[in-house]
Protein backbone atom coordinates (compact mmCIF):
# COMPACT_ATOMS: atom_id res chain seq x y z
CA UNK A 1 0.00 0.00 0.00
CA UNK A 2 1.58 3.28 -1.11
CA UNK A 3 -1.31 5.59 -0.34
CA UNK A 4 -2.77 6.69 2.97
CA UNK A 5 -6.49 6.75 2.17
CA UNK A 6 -8.53 5.41 -0.73
CA UNK A 7 -11.82 7.20 -1.40
CA UNK A 8 -14.63 5.45 -3.26
CA UNK A 9 -17.13 7.75 -4.96
CA UNK A 10 -20.16 6.35 -6.87
CA UNK A 11 -21.75 8.13 -9.82
CA UNK A 12 -25.30 6.81 -9.84
CA UNK A 13 -27.11 9.33 -12.07
CA UNK A 14 -26.12 11.83 -14.82
CA UNK A 15 -27.56 14.80 -12.90
CA UNK A 16 -25.23 14.21 -9.95
CA UNK A 17 -22.94 17.10 -9.00
CA UNK A 18 -19.87 15.01 -9.66
CA UNK A 19 -17.27 17.76 -10.09
CA UNK A 20 -18.22 19.57 -6.89
CA UNK A 21 -18.23 16.33 -4.91
CA UNK A 22 -14.87 15.12 -6.22
CA UNK A 23 -13.25 18.54 -5.80
CA UNK A 24 -14.11 18.28 -2.13
CA UNK A 25 -12.15 15.03 -2.06
CA UNK A 26 -9.16 16.21 -4.11
CA UNK A 27 -8.58 19.54 -2.35
CA UNK A 28 -6.93 18.02 0.71
CA UNK A 29 -4.03 19.60 2.58
CA UNK A 30 -2.44 16.13 2.65
CA UNK A 31 -2.27 14.72 -0.86
CA UNK A 32 -1.33 11.15 0.01
CA UNK A 33 -4.58 9.59 -1.16
CA UNK A 34 -6.40 8.25 -4.22
CA UNK A 35 -9.96 8.52 -5.49
CA UNK A 36 -11.79 5.60 -7.09
CA UNK A 37 -14.82 6.66 -9.12
CA UNK A 38 -17.44 3.97 -9.74
CA UNK A 39 -19.55 4.77 -12.80
CA UNK A 40 -22.83 2.92 -12.35
CA UNK A 41 -24.41 3.64 -15.75
CA UNK A 42 -23.45 3.99 -19.43
CA UNK A 43 -20.67 6.57 -19.61
CA UNK A 44 -22.20 7.92 -22.84
CA UNK A 45 -24.91 9.49 -20.67
CA UNK A 46 -22.32 11.33 -18.62
CA UNK A 47 -22.05 15.07 -19.38
CA UNK A 48 -18.95 15.77 -21.49
CA UNK A 49 -17.53 18.19 -18.90
CA UNK A 50 -17.78 15.59 -16.18
CA UNK A 51 -16.37 12.87 -18.42
CA UNK A 52 -13.29 14.94 -19.22
CA UNK A 53 -12.81 15.86 -15.57
CA UNK A 54 -12.84 12.38 -14.07
CA UNK A 55 -10.63 10.92 -16.79
CA UNK A 56 -8.07 13.75 -16.68
CA UNK A 57 -7.32 13.90 -12.95
CA UNK A 58 -4.30 11.76 -12.10
CA UNK A 59 -5.60 10.96 -8.61
CA UNK A 60 -8.76 9.39 -10.02
CA UNK A 61 -9.21 5.79 -11.10
CA UNK A 62 -12.47 5.10 -12.94
CA UNK A 63 -14.27 1.78 -13.21
CA UNK A 64 -17.39 1.12 -15.25
CA UNK A 65 -17.94 -2.27 -13.67
CA UNK A 66 -21.56 -2.89 -12.66
CA UNK A 67 -22.43 -4.25 -9.23
CA UNK A 68 -25.51 -6.13 -8.11
CA UNK A 69 -25.67 -4.31 -4.76
CA UNK A 70 -23.78 -1.96 -2.45
CA UNK A 71 -21.97 -4.80 -0.72
CA UNK A 72 -20.41 -5.97 -3.98
CA UNK A 73 -19.37 -2.40 -4.85
CA UNK A 74 -17.77 -1.93 -1.43
CA UNK A 75 -15.83 -5.16 -1.82
CA UNK A 76 -14.49 -3.94 -5.15
CA UNK A 77 -13.30 -0.76 -3.44
CA UNK A 78 -11.72 -2.61 -0.54
CA UNK A 79 -9.95 -5.12 -2.77
CA UNK A 80 -8.57 -2.50 -5.16
CA UNK A 81 -7.74 0.13 -2.56
CA UNK A 82 -4.09 1.16 -2.33
CA UNK A 83 -4.54 3.08 0.90
CA UNK A 84 -4.35 1.92 4.48
CA UNK A 85 -7.84 3.29 5.09
CA UNK A 86 -10.89 3.11 2.86
CA UNK A 87 -13.65 5.75 2.79
CA UNK A 88 -16.92 5.51 0.89
CA UNK A 89 -18.09 9.03 -0.03
CA UNK A 90 -21.71 9.16 -1.22
CA UNK A 91 -23.02 12.00 -3.42
CA UNK A 92 -23.54 15.50 -1.98
CA UNK A 93 -20.74 15.19 0.57
CA UNK A 94 -18.09 17.91 0.77
CA UNK A 95 -14.96 16.86 2.64
CA UNK A 96 -13.13 19.45 4.72
CA UNK A 97 -9.58 20.11 3.49
CA UNK A 98 -8.15 18.63 6.68
CA UNK A 99 -10.01 15.30 6.45
CA UNK A 100 -6.98 13.19 5.50
CA UNK A 101 -4.55 14.94 7.85
CA UNK A 102 -6.97 14.73 10.79
CA UNK A 103 -7.64 11.05 10.26
CA UNK A 104 -3.89 10.39 10.17
CA UNK A 105 -3.27 12.25 13.43
CA UNK A 106 -5.62 10.05 15.46
CA UNK A 107 -4.64 6.71 13.95
CA UNK A 108 -1.80 5.43 16.02
CA UNK A 109 -2.58 1.73 16.31
CA UNK A 110 -3.28 -1.03 13.84
CA UNK A 111 -6.27 -2.15 15.91
CA UNK A 112 -8.30 0.91 14.83
CA UNK A 113 -11.01 -0.50 12.59
CA UNK A 114 -13.25 2.52 12.10
CA UNK A 115 -12.93 6.30 12.35
CA UNK A 116 -15.93 8.63 12.22
CA UNK A 117 -16.60 12.27 12.98
CA UNK A 118 -19.10 15.06 13.45
CA UNK A 119 -20.37 16.81 10.33
CA UNK A 120 -22.33 19.83 9.12
CA UNK A 121 -25.58 20.09 7.21
CA UNK A 122 -25.64 22.80 4.53
CA UNK A 123 -29.14 24.11 3.75
CA UNK A 124 -30.31 25.91 0.58
CA UNK A 125 -30.92 29.12 2.53
CA UNK A 126 -27.28 29.17 3.66
CA UNK A 127 -28.00 27.85 7.12
CA UNK A 128 -25.32 25.53 8.54
CA UNK A 129 -26.22 23.07 11.31
CA UNK A 130 -23.54 21.20 13.23
CA UNK A 131 -24.43 17.55 13.80
CA UNK A 132 -22.65 16.34 16.91
CA UNK A 133 -22.41 12.57 17.28
CA UNK A 134 -21.38 10.51 20.29
CA UNK A 135 -19.03 7.68 21.17
CA UNK A 136 -20.90 4.63 19.87
CA UNK A 137 -18.17 2.14 20.73
CA UNK A 138 -20.52 -0.25 22.55
CA UNK A 139 -23.75 0.37 20.64
CA UNK A 140 -24.73 -2.91 18.97
CA UNK A 141 -27.90 -1.62 17.30
CA UNK A 142 -28.22 -0.69 13.63
CA UNK A 143 -29.40 2.75 14.78
CA UNK A 144 -26.01 3.82 16.13
CA UNK A 145 -25.11 6.99 14.23
CA UNK A 146 -21.66 6.95 12.63
CA UNK A 147 -22.51 9.72 10.19
CA UNK A 148 -22.47 9.64 6.39
CA UNK A 149 -18.83 8.61 5.94
CA UNK A 150 -16.48 6.39 7.90
CA UNK A 151 -12.82 5.52 7.43
CA UNK A 152 -12.25 1.75 7.56
CA UNK A 153 -8.99 -0.06 8.16
CA UNK A 154 -8.37 -1.90 4.86
CA UNK A 155 -6.33 -4.74 6.37
CA UNK A 156 -8.96 -5.35 9.05
CA UNK A 157 -11.76 -5.24 6.49
CA UNK A 158 -10.01 -7.67 4.16
CA UNK A 159 -9.33 -10.02 7.06
CA UNK A 160 -13.09 -10.27 7.53
CA UNK A 161 -13.62 -11.13 3.89
CA UNK A 162 -15.22 -7.75 3.24
CA UNK A 163 -18.95 -7.21 3.01
CA UNK A 164 -21.47 -10.04 2.84
CA UNK A 165 -23.03 -9.75 -0.63
CA UNK A 166 -26.09 -11.69 0.55
CA UNK A 167 -27.24 -8.53 2.33
CA UNK A 168 -29.04 -5.87 0.31
CA UNK A 169 -30.35 -3.75 3.20
CA UNK A 170 -28.15 -4.59 6.18
CA UNK A 171 -24.71 -4.91 4.59
CA UNK A 172 -23.22 -1.97 6.50
CA UNK A 173 -24.67 -3.07 9.85
CA UNK A 174 -23.41 -6.63 9.46
CA UNK A 175 -19.97 -5.41 8.38
CA UNK A 176 -19.68 -3.00 11.32
CA UNK A 177 -20.64 -5.66 13.86
CA UNK A 178 -18.02 -8.05 12.51
CA UNK A 179 -15.34 -5.37 12.23
CA UNK A 180 -15.78 -4.06 15.75
CA UNK A 181 -15.59 -7.47 17.37
CA UNK A 182 -11.82 -7.36 16.83
CA UNK A 183 -11.04 -3.70 16.22
CA UNK A 184 -11.50 -0.41 18.04
CA UNK A 185 -13.34 2.78 17.10
CA UNK A 186 -12.04 6.34 16.99
CA UNK A 187 -14.49 9.22 17.21
CA UNK A 188 -13.40 12.71 16.07
CA UNK A 189 -15.44 15.37 17.85
CA UNK A 190 -15.13 17.96 15.10
CA UNK A 191 -16.86 18.29 11.72
CA UNK A 192 -14.70 16.80 8.97
CA UNK A 193 -17.25 17.06 6.16
CA UNK A 194 -20.50 18.73 5.14
CA UNK A 195 -23.71 17.28 3.73
CA UNK A 196 -25.52 19.31 1.09
CA UNK A 197 -29.25 19.32 1.87
CA UNK A 198 -31.49 19.81 -1.16
CA UNK A 199 -34.65 21.93 -1.14
CA UNK A 200 -36.75 18.76 -1.18
CA UNK A 201 -34.84 17.28 1.76
CA UNK A 202 -35.08 20.56 3.68
CA UNK A 203 -38.84 20.61 3.16
CA UNK A 204 -39.14 17.00 4.29
CA UNK A 205 -37.10 17.72 7.41
CA UNK A 206 -39.41 20.61 8.28
CA UNK A 207 -42.46 18.38 7.90
CA UNK A 208 -40.80 15.50 9.71
CA UNK A 209 -42.53 15.62 13.06
CA UNK A 210 -42.60 11.90 13.71
CA UNK A 211 -39.45 11.71 15.83
CA UNK A 212 -40.38 14.86 17.74
CA UNK A 213 -43.59 13.19 18.85
CA UNK A 214 -41.78 10.07 20.04
CA UNK A 215 -39.03 11.98 21.83
CA UNK A 216 -36.31 9.39 21.45
CA UNK A 217 -32.92 10.27 19.95
CA UNK A 218 -31.62 8.33 17.01
CA UNK A 219 -31.52 8.14 13.24
CA UNK A 220 -34.47 7.85 10.89
CA UNK A 221 -37.84 9.55 10.65
CA UNK A 222 -38.93 8.30 14.06
CA UNK A 223 -35.59 8.54 15.86
CA UNK A 224 -34.54 5.57 17.95
CA UNK A 225 -37.91 3.90 17.38
CA UNK A 226 -37.55 3.88 13.59
CA UNK A 227 -37.19 0.10 13.65
CA UNK A 228 -40.92 -0.07 14.36
CA UNK A 229 -41.54 1.16 10.83
CA UNK A 230 -39.09 -0.92 8.76
CA UNK A 231 -40.55 -2.90 5.92
CA UNK A 232 -40.53 -6.67 6.28
CA UNK A 233 -37.44 -7.31 4.13
CA UNK A 234 -35.34 -4.68 5.91
CA UNK A 235 -36.30 -5.90 9.37
CA UNK A 236 -35.56 -9.51 8.40
CA UNK A 237 -32.09 -8.69 7.08
CA UNK A 238 -31.20 -6.61 10.13
CA UNK A 239 -32.42 -9.35 12.44
CA UNK A 240 -30.36 -11.96 10.58
CA UNK A 241 -27.24 -9.82 10.86
CA UNK A 242 -27.86 -9.37 14.58
CA UNK A 243 -28.53 -13.06 15.25
CA UNK A 244 -25.29 -13.93 13.50
CA UNK A 245 -23.55 -11.43 15.78
CA UNK A 246 -25.06 -13.09 18.85
CA UNK A 247 -24.11 -16.53 17.54
CA UNK A 248 -20.48 -15.47 16.99
CA UNK A 249 -20.39 -14.01 20.50
CA UNK A 250 -22.02 -17.09 22.09
CA UNK A 251 -24.91 -14.94 23.33
CA UNK A 252 -27.77 -16.37 21.25
CA UNK A 253 -30.40 -17.98 23.47
CA UNK A 254 -32.11 -21.16 22.32
CA UNK A 255 -32.66 -23.05 25.59
CA UNK A 256 -36.08 -23.96 26.95
CA UNK A 257 -37.31 -21.52 29.59
CA UNK A 258 -38.92 -22.18 32.98
CA UNK A 259 -42.55 -21.97 34.10
CA UNK A 260 -43.77 -19.66 36.86
CA UNK A 261 -45.08 -21.94 39.63
CA UNK A 262 -47.38 -21.29 42.62
CA UNK A 263 -48.88 -23.43 45.39
CA UNK A 264 -52.25 -24.68 44.16
CA UNK A 265 -54.11 -23.39 47.20
CA UNK A 266 -52.75 -19.85 46.90
CA UNK A 267 -55.40 -17.14 46.41
CA UNK A 268 -54.96 -13.42 45.78
CA UNK A 269 -57.10 -10.46 46.68
CA UNK A 270 -56.59 -8.33 44.73
CA UNK A 271 -55.39 -10.24 41.70
CA UNK A 272 -53.73 -7.20 40.12
CA UNK A 273 -51.89 -4.25 41.59
CA UNK A 274 -51.68 -1.30 39.19
CA UNK A 275 -48.60 0.78 40.04
CA UNK A 276 -48.59 4.42 38.93
CA UNK A 277 -45.50 6.52 39.74
CA UNK A 278 -46.31 10.23 39.42
CA UNK A 279 -44.68 13.63 39.65
CA UNK A 280 -46.60 16.85 38.90
CA UNK A 281 -49.24 15.36 36.62
CA UNK A 282 -52.28 17.30 37.84
CA UNK A 283 -53.61 17.46 34.28
CA UNK A 284 -53.46 13.71 33.61
CA UNK A 285 -53.41 11.69 36.85
CA UNK A 286 -57.19 11.72 37.13
CA UNK A 287 -57.57 10.38 33.60
CA UNK A 288 -55.05 7.62 34.32
CA UNK A 289 -56.89 6.52 37.48
CA UNK A 290 -60.30 6.73 35.79
CA UNK A 291 -59.08 4.53 32.93
CA UNK A 292 -58.26 1.78 35.45
CA UNK A 293 -61.50 2.19 37.36
CA UNK A 294 -63.52 1.79 34.14
CA UNK A 295 -62.11 -1.72 33.60
CA UNK A 296 -64.62 -4.56 33.41
CA UNK A 297 -62.26 -6.65 35.53
CA UNK A 298 -62.55 -5.19 39.02
CA UNK A 299 -60.33 -7.38 41.21
CA UNK A 300 -57.53 -4.84 41.40
CA UNK A 301 -55.95 -2.14 43.51
CA UNK A 302 -54.35 1.10 42.33
CA UNK A 303 -51.10 2.13 44.04
CA UNK A 304 -50.06 5.69 43.24
CA UNK A 305 -46.49 6.51 44.24
CA UNK A 306 -46.14 10.30 44.36
CA UNK A 307 -42.59 11.57 44.04
CA UNK A 308 -42.96 14.94 45.75
CA UNK A 309 -45.52 16.64 43.49
CA UNK A 310 -46.18 20.33 44.12
CA UNK A 311 -48.96 21.03 41.62
CA UNK A 312 -52.05 19.49 43.24
CA UNK A 313 -51.51 15.94 42.02
CA UNK A 314 -51.66 14.55 45.57
CA UNK A 315 -54.97 16.26 46.27
CA UNK A 316 -56.52 14.68 43.18
CA UNK A 317 -55.33 11.22 44.21
CA UNK A 318 -56.72 11.75 47.70
CA UNK A 319 -60.11 12.63 46.24
CA UNK A 320 -60.17 9.19 44.62
CA UNK A 321 -59.10 7.61 47.91
CA UNK A 322 -62.01 9.29 49.64
CA UNK A 323 -64.44 8.00 47.02
CA UNK A 324 -63.06 4.49 46.45
CA UNK A 325 -61.40 3.64 49.77
CA UNK A 326 -58.74 0.93 49.73
CA UNK A 327 -59.11 0.45 45.98
CA UNK A 328 -56.88 3.52 45.52
CA UNK A 329 -53.77 3.74 47.68
CA UNK A 330 -51.25 6.57 47.91
CA UNK A 331 -47.57 6.36 48.84
CA UNK A 332 -45.84 9.67 49.48
CA UNK A 333 -42.22 9.66 48.43
CA UNK A 334 -39.79 12.56 48.13
CA UNK A 335 -37.20 10.61 46.13
CA UNK A 336 -38.03 11.30 42.48
CA UNK A 337 -36.29 8.26 40.99
CA UNK A 338 -38.50 6.14 38.73
CA UNK A 339 -36.91 2.75 39.55
CA UNK A 340 -37.16 3.50 43.29
CA UNK A 341 -40.81 4.55 42.91
CA UNK A 342 -41.69 1.37 41.04
CA UNK A 343 -40.01 -0.73 43.72
CA UNK A 344 -42.00 1.07 46.42
CA UNK A 345 -45.19 0.23 44.58
CA UNK A 346 -44.23 -3.40 43.97
CA UNK A 347 -43.21 -3.91 47.60
CA UNK A 348 -46.52 -2.50 48.82
CA UNK A 349 -48.59 -4.48 46.31
CA UNK A 350 -50.82 -7.35 47.36
CA UNK A 351 -51.58 -8.60 43.86
CA UNK A 352 -50.36 -11.68 42.08
CA UNK A 353 -49.65 -9.49 39.07
CA UNK A 354 -48.08 -6.04 38.75
CA UNK A 355 -49.42 -3.83 35.96
CA UNK A 356 -47.48 -0.68 35.07
CA UNK A 357 -49.20 2.57 34.13
CA UNK A 358 -47.47 5.88 33.53
CA UNK A 359 -49.32 8.79 35.10
CA UNK A 360 -50.07 10.47 31.76
CA UNK A 361 -51.18 7.32 29.92
CA UNK A 362 -54.41 5.30 30.00
CA UNK A 363 -55.79 1.77 29.90
CA UNK A 364 -58.75 0.59 27.86
CA UNK A 365 -61.77 -0.95 29.59
CA UNK A 366 -60.54 -4.43 28.54
CA UNK A 367 -56.93 -4.09 29.69
CA UNK A 368 -56.88 -5.89 33.03
CA UNK A 369 -59.32 -8.64 32.14
CA UNK A 370 -57.54 -9.52 28.90
CA UNK A 371 -54.08 -9.53 30.49
CA UNK A 372 -55.11 -11.55 33.55
CA UNK A 373 -56.89 -14.13 31.41
CA UNK A 374 -53.80 -14.47 29.22
CA UNK A 375 -51.40 -15.01 32.13
CA UNK A 376 -53.75 -17.34 33.98
CA UNK A 377 -53.95 -19.63 30.94
CA UNK A 378 -50.26 -19.40 30.01
CA UNK A 379 -48.11 -20.29 33.04
CA UNK A 380 -44.96 -20.33 30.90
CA UNK A 381 -45.12 -16.53 30.63
CA UNK A 382 -43.60 -14.44 33.43
CA UNK A 383 -44.50 -11.20 31.70
CA UNK A 384 -47.21 -10.27 29.21
CA UNK A 385 -47.03 -7.25 26.90
CA UNK A 386 -49.82 -5.84 24.75
CA UNK A 387 -50.08 -3.58 21.71
CA UNK A 388 -50.58 0.14 22.20
CA UNK A 389 -51.53 3.23 20.28
CA UNK A 390 -50.30 6.80 20.62
CA UNK A 391 -52.41 9.79 21.64
CA UNK A 392 -51.73 13.52 21.91
CA UNK A 393 -52.16 15.70 24.99
CA UNK A 394 -55.92 15.88 24.42
CA UNK A 395 -56.29 12.13 24.01
CA UNK A 396 -56.64 12.21 20.22
CA UNK A 397 -55.00 9.33 18.30
CA UNK A 398 -51.72 10.06 16.51
CA UNK A 399 -52.84 8.16 13.44
CA UNK A 400 -49.57 8.52 11.50
CA UNK A 401 -48.04 5.88 13.76
CA UNK A 402 -50.87 3.37 13.68
CA UNK A 403 -50.90 0.51 16.18
CA UNK A 404 -47.53 -0.20 17.78
CA UNK A 405 -47.20 -3.98 17.89
CA UNK A 406 -43.49 -4.71 18.46
CA UNK A 407 -43.87 -7.88 16.42
CA UNK A 408 -40.10 -7.93 16.04
CA UNK A 409 -39.86 -8.94 19.71
CA UNK A 410 -38.27 -12.20 20.77
CA UNK A 411 -35.83 -12.91 23.57
CA UNK A 412 -32.85 -12.45 21.24
CA UNK A 413 -34.02 -9.49 19.17
CA UNK A 414 -34.97 -7.56 22.33
CA UNK A 415 -31.23 -6.96 22.74
CA UNK A 416 -31.28 -4.92 19.54
CA UNK A 417 -34.57 -3.04 19.78
CA UNK A 418 -35.44 -0.48 22.45
CA UNK A 419 -38.51 -2.05 23.99
CA UNK A 420 -41.15 -4.73 23.84
CA UNK A 421 -44.33 -2.65 24.05
CA UNK A 422 -47.00 -1.75 26.58
CA UNK A 423 -48.94 -2.63 28.68
CA UNK A 424 -46.50 -4.65 30.76
CA UNK A 425 -48.02 -7.01 33.33
CA UNK A 426 -45.57 -8.98 35.45
CA UNK A 427 -45.80 -11.77 37.97
CA UNK A 428 -44.90 -9.99 41.18
CA UNK A 429 -42.80 -12.95 42.35
CA UNK A 430 -40.72 -12.72 39.18
CA UNK A 431 -39.94 -9.05 39.77
CA UNK A 432 -38.88 -9.95 43.30
CA UNK A 433 -36.83 -12.90 42.06
CA UNK A 434 -34.66 -10.53 40.00
CA UNK A 435 -34.28 -8.01 42.81
CA UNK A 436 -36.79 -5.51 41.49
CA UNK A 437 -35.96 -2.60 39.20
CA UNK A 438 -32.29 -1.63 39.27
CA UNK A 439 -32.15 1.71 41.10
CA UNK A 440 -28.38 2.08 41.05
CA UNK A 441 -27.72 1.73 37.31
CA UNK A 442 -31.09 2.55 35.77
CA UNK A 443 -32.70 4.79 38.35
CA UNK A 444 -34.00 7.40 35.93
CA UNK A 445 -34.30 5.46 32.69
CA UNK A 446 -34.15 1.96 31.21
CA UNK A 447 -35.18 0.21 34.42
CA UNK A 448 -38.01 -1.72 32.76
CA UNK A 449 -35.92 -2.54 29.67
CA UNK A 450 -33.19 -3.95 31.91
CA UNK A 451 -35.71 -6.11 33.76
CA UNK A 452 -37.34 -7.37 30.55
CA UNK A 453 -33.89 -8.48 29.37
CA UNK A 454 -33.25 -10.35 32.62
CA UNK A 455 -36.66 -12.00 32.73
CA UNK A 456 -36.46 -13.13 29.09
CA UNK A 457 -33.25 -15.04 29.88
CA UNK A 458 -35.17 -17.39 32.19
CA UNK A 459 -38.87 -17.08 31.33
CA UNK A 460 -41.00 -16.55 28.25
CA UNK A 461 -42.50 -13.14 27.52
CA UNK A 462 -45.98 -13.33 26.03
CA UNK A 463 -47.48 -11.13 23.34
CA UNK A 464 -51.11 -10.12 23.79
CA UNK A 465 -52.39 -9.12 20.36
CA UNK A 466 -54.79 -6.38 21.44
CA UNK A 467 -54.47 -2.62 21.90
CA UNK A 468 -54.69 -2.35 25.69
CA UNK A 469 -52.63 0.75 26.38
CA UNK A 470 -52.85 4.39 25.29
CA UNK A 471 -49.44 6.03 25.24
CA UNK A 472 -49.69 9.83 25.50
CA UNK A 473 -47.16 12.06 23.73
CA UNK A 474 -47.25 15.70 24.85
CA UNK A 475 -44.89 18.68 25.33
CA UNK A 476 -44.45 18.00 29.06
CA UNK A 477 -43.67 14.34 28.61
CA UNK A 478 -40.92 13.11 30.91
CA UNK A 479 -38.99 11.75 27.93
CA UNK A 480 -38.40 15.28 26.68
CA UNK A 481 -36.77 16.31 29.93
CA UNK A 482 -34.50 13.31 30.13
CA UNK A 483 -30.99 13.74 28.79
CA UNK A 484 -30.85 11.94 25.41
CA UNK A 485 -27.25 10.94 26.05
CA UNK A 486 -28.28 9.30 29.33
CA UNK A 487 -31.10 7.45 27.61
CA UNK A 488 -28.86 5.94 24.96
CA UNK A 489 -26.10 5.24 27.48
CA UNK A 490 -28.50 3.38 29.77
CA UNK A 491 -29.90 1.24 26.96
CA UNK A 492 -26.37 0.48 25.77
CA UNK A 493 -25.30 -0.47 29.29
CA UNK A 494 -28.31 -2.76 29.70
CA UNK A 495 -27.43 -4.51 26.43
CA UNK A 496 -23.78 -4.95 27.32
CA UNK A 497 -24.68 -6.43 30.71
CA UNK A 498 -27.18 -8.75 29.05
CA UNK A 499 -24.54 -9.92 26.56
CA UNK A 500 -22.24 -10.86 29.46
CA UNK A 501 -25.04 -12.68 31.30
CA UNK A 502 -26.08 -14.58 28.19
CA UNK A 503 -22.55 -15.70 27.40
CA UNK A 504 -22.20 -17.00 30.94
CA UNK A 505 -25.62 -18.65 30.79
CA UNK A 506 -24.78 -20.47 27.55
CA UNK A 507 -21.41 -21.48 28.95
CA UNK A 508 -23.03 -23.00 32.04
CA UNK A 509 -25.73 -24.74 30.01
CA UNK A 510 -23.07 -26.21 27.74
CA UNK A 511 -21.15 -27.57 30.74
CA UNK A 512 -24.35 -29.03 32.20
CA UNK A 513 -25.28 -30.73 28.93
CA UNK A 514 -21.76 -32.14 28.57
CA UNK A 515 -21.79 -33.59 32.08
CA UNK A 516 -25.13 -35.32 31.43
CA UNK A 517 -23.88 -37.16 28.34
Amino acid sequence: MNKTISFLYPVVQPSQKVIQDIQGILQQDNQNFECIVVLQFDQKKLPQKVHEYIYSENKIRVTEEQFRNVAEMMNYGLNSAQGKFFVYVPPNIRLKKNYVSTILKIIGEDTVGLVYSDFEELYPDGNVILKTLRDNTHDITERANFGYIRAYNVEAARALGGYDINFNRAEEYDFRLRLLEKNSIKYVSEPLYSVVISKTQASEKQKNIGASKLFFPGEGKYGGFSYLFYDEDEEKEIENAFYEFLQRNEALLNHKNFYVKYPKEKQWTPVVSVVIPVYNRVKYIGQAIESVLRNKFQNFEIIVVDNGSTDGTVEIVRSYQKKYGDKVRLILNKKNVIAYSLNLGVNAAGGKYIAQLDSDDMYTSETLGTMVDFLEHNPNYALAISYYDLIDEDGNPLEEFGIIKHLEYNRNNILRVDGAGALRMWHKKVIEEFGGFNEEKFGHYGEDYDLVLKVSEKYDVGRVHHVLYRYRRHPENTDIMRDPEMKIANKTRARQEALRRRRELNKNLSKKNSSQK
